[in-house]
This record gives C-alpha cells, structure tokens and sequence, in this order.
C-alpha cells in the first residue's frame, strides 16, 4: 500500500525529513469518533489511551514486562509510522513467546517438542491448553460472545413469544438475561492455538502484511500471559 498524495511534500512510507518526524501519519488522522460530546476528531491521546489499557500483573518477570511494554511503545509510535502496526503485533506475540518459554520449557514433554533448541510458540502454547493452564474463561472476549449469544437467544424467545400471543410489541426486560452453559460452549482457546502461531510465524519468515487492527493480539496476549503467571 503506497500512498502519495499532493498535498505531502514527502512520501510516509520512506524515511521522514526532519521537518516532518513528529507529524502523525496520513493514514491515521481525518476520521472521527464518538464520546460523552459527540463527533471529534480522533487524537494521539486517544491512540495512546487505547494502548494503555492492556498490562501484565506483577507477579510476571520483568524481562518479559519490558518486552511487552516494548510492544506497546511500538504501538504508541505507529500514530507517526503507520507501518510500525504491524511490528508492534510481532513484538507482542515474540513477547508472549518468551512467556510461555520461560514458564514452560523445563517441563515440555518430548511429544510436544524433541529438538535440540528452545521450543517454539506452538508447541508451547499447546501444553498450556493441554494442561489447563490457558483456559477460556480467562478471556474477555469469550464471556462477550457468551453474552452475546445468550442476548440473541433471549430476544429470539421474545419474538416467538410474541407470534404465539399474536401482539405487535413486546416490553424486554434484559435483566432476564441469563448467560447458559449453552451460550458458554465456544472453545476460544483451540482458534487461538491455531492462528497466533500462524500470525507468528508469518512474521518472522518475513511479511508485507499492513494494517492497524492488532489490539486484539495486545489484549489476547496479556490475557494468556496473567493465566501463566
């Protein structure tokens, strides 16, 4: 994705002049967005706001704090470099790489990593679902989708119930809402121990990948990270 627009007098996808290295990126101003006020334009305090949200507990070594805040830094840095959005989301997963290597690398089974070197993301991350220690409940996206799921089957209920009473309306009350076991079955943990390798590894064979949507692998990331801990 190249951009050259005649309003520029350089090119962001190249090195900046010194005049223009504090300049946000093109690609990341001149869209709005909606608060307690209304419309405003989206700013850097916003940008870094929505990085700054995701940490990791203190119980978890300071080396692999300091790498994951190296994560996000790249984040914060990506309001002036748009490309750095990427670099940021294989930080975050080398990072979480390292977490689950310094956990977990003196206990890994041989059935799950038998070479000489220090294992990878994949067969890692596998022996901690396998054993329970990265579990579903313990992302925040999983109880969303439950929730959701229970909200769609409660007004699915509601509309049966009112073709049933022949009624053109009908009052919901969402405190009825109840979250099942039913709206609970969705192993979220199985699609990340597929995929995050996937991203990883297309990363680190080398990539053209460009886009800005990696807070989910921030908050992805830090999730599994405090379960280890």
């Amino acid at each position: 994705m190249k951009i050259m627009s005649n309003k520029l007098d350089y090119n962001p996808e190249f090195l900046r002049p010194i005049t223009r290295v504090c300049d946000p990126d093109p690609r990341n101003i001149g869209y709005d967005i909606l608060d307690e006020e209304g419309a405003r334009s989206f700013v850097l305090e916003d940008h870094l706001e929505a990085i700054s949200r995701y940490s990791l507990k203190s119980l978890v070594p300071e080396k692999i704090n300091i790498q994951f805040e190296t994560a996000k830094n790249i984040y914060l840095y990506a309001w002036y470099v748009y490309r750095f959005f990427p670099v940021s989301e294989s930080q975050a997963l080398s990072c979480l790489e390292l977490a689950l290597r310094e956990r977990y690398k003196d206990e890994l089974p041989k059935k799950y990593w038998n070479r000489k070197y220090d294992p990878s993301l994949r067969p890692l991350l596998s022996y901690a679902i396998d054993r329970d220690f990265i579990k579903n409940e313990g992302f925040e996206i999983w109880h969303q989708r439950a929730e959701m799921r229970a909200s769609q089957r409660f007004q699915d209920e509601k509309i049966e119930e009112m073709g049933a009473k022949g009624l053109s309306e009908i009052e919901i009350d969402e405190s009825q809402i109840e979250v099942t076991d039913a709206d609970r079955n969705w192993d979220y943990i199985e699609i990340l121990k597929e995929n995050l390798p996937k991203i990883r590894n297309n990363y680190a064979h080398g990539s053209t990948i460009l886009h800005n949507q990696v807070l989910v692998t921030f908050q992805v990331v830090s999730e599994i990270i405090n379960q280890i801990y």
